[in-house]
């Protein structure tokens, strides 16, 4: 049975657009929007997706995470997402069979196959754009973004707190138990949730989605027939191509300003699929360098006392140990220097003021019915992956 959303709450972005183009964006309004570093991550906004489910019995973060709770509605109006920016897979790194749940931050060729990020033009890379692809200071090149599509994930629609099992640990892997969800589920176990949207095949349809902990990278969107199990497989052989010229950046009063997004196509997965580079620049990613449990005085590129901290510091190579957490390039803080030009004044780092927003087109090849939309958010910065599932009806 499906779950139907609160209309009171549920996201009201327009999902179907047969507008111009040219009249599809608000008149922007002067803001001024403060960052601060919050640890979060990222979330399909609308439509409303079955990840968002605990918004119903008012559950919108985990309970240590209060900061989490602000998003940022299309509409203009109030915005409450549930935890959907909880649901991930974490410790998968490009070229591995499977994600390990605990390596967020090691830096390292994970499973030792070998393989070799696609993505290695700076205006391609979110972060550490200032580093030689493939040197050892280039210490990102084994997270997912480096190669789109090419790492594992644990759940095509995400786990709730980013492990399988049910404690909190570390790397923000909490998820506050309700009668829908519990920390260690599978998104794909969520029952479907009606939201009402409808896509009109061969037309063009608008997603929006939020930043809460910027961690670089990049994303694409995807669809399942709803009858079909949801797999990473299935959800490949429906990958939706982006209207390039309508992307945007969305304040929380609803306006809208269009920005020149950046995409790519080479190196991705499945080959020839359309990824978008997050448009809004990292600043601050976390602590610089906490030592593994095992390391010692002389474990090479160790962890300094110094670093455990929210501290700047030189880019260098990690310790790559197991429960080493490292971020030492490109991790800016006091003052939150972005790891490229933002679009507009604030919008960079961990903002909870600014969504972005996608027109993507939506395939006239595809039978009407019941469908998945499924989001995909693959990290630089770290070896994560976000993933959300939202329910939708193409017609012809």
């Amino acid at each position: 049975m499906a779950i139907e959303a609160k209309n009171q709450c549920h996201l009201s972005a327009p999902a179907l657009l047969t507008r111009p183009p040219s009249k599809m964006f608000k008149t922007v309004l002067p803001l001024a929007a403060v960052v601060a570093f919050v640890a979060g991550h990222g979330a399909i906004v609308s439509p409303r997706s079955r990840n968002s489910v605990d918004y119903l019995v008012g559950v919108n973060t985990p309970k240590d995470w209060p900061s989490n709770a602000q998003c940022t509605n299309i509409s203009g109006d109030a915005c409450y997402n549930g935890q959907a920016d909880f649901w991930y897979s974490q410790g998968c790194f490009i070229g591995c069979p499977e994600c390990d749940h605990i390596s967020g931050r090691r830096q390292i060729d994970l499973c030792g196959l070998g393989f070799k990020a696609t993505i290695n033009d700076p205006k391609y890379r979110s972060v550490n754009r200032a580093a030689v692809a493939g040197s050892p200071e280039d210490i990102y090149k084994h997270n997912p973004w480096r190669a789109p599509g090419y790492a594992p994930v644990a759940d095509a629609c995400g786990l709730a707190g980013g492990t399988p099992w049910l404690p909190e640990v570390g790397e923000a892997g909490d998820y506050t138990k309700t009668v829908y969800a519990h920390h260690g589920m599978n998104g794909t176990l969520l029952k479907p949730m009606d939201t009402g949207v409808v896509w009109t095949l061969g037309l063009e349809a608008e997603v929006t989605w939020q930043v809460e902990n910027n961690h670089g990278g990049g994303y694409s969107y995807r669809l399942c027939p709803a009858d079909e199990p949801l797999t990473e497989a299935c959800f490949k052989r429906h990958q939706l191509e982006f209207v390039q010229d309508q992307q945007g950046i969305v304040f929380s009063n609803g306006t809208i300003l269009p920005i020149t997004g950046t995409f790519v196509s080479n190196g991705t997965n499945p080959p020839g699929s359309v990824w978008a580079m997050i448009p809004l620049p990292t600043d601050a990613l976390g602590p610089r360098c906490i030592a593994g449990p095992n390391d010692t005085a002389t474990t090479p590129n160790g962890c300094e006392a110094w670093e455990k901290g929210l501290v700047d510091g030189p880019c260098k190579p990690c310790p790559g140990t197991p429960g080493s957490d490292c971020s030492r390039c490109d991790n800016h803080w006091k003052p939150e220097t972005p790891s490229f030009t933002p679009p507009c004044d604030g919008c960079q780092g961990s903002t909870h003021s600014h969504a972005i927003r996608d027109v993507v087109k939506v395939p006239a090849d595809l039978a009407p019915g019941k469908y998945v939309l499924g989001w995909r958010y693959d990290c630089e910065a770290t070896a994560q992956v976000w993933s959300n599932c939202a329910d939708i009806t193409l017609v012809r």
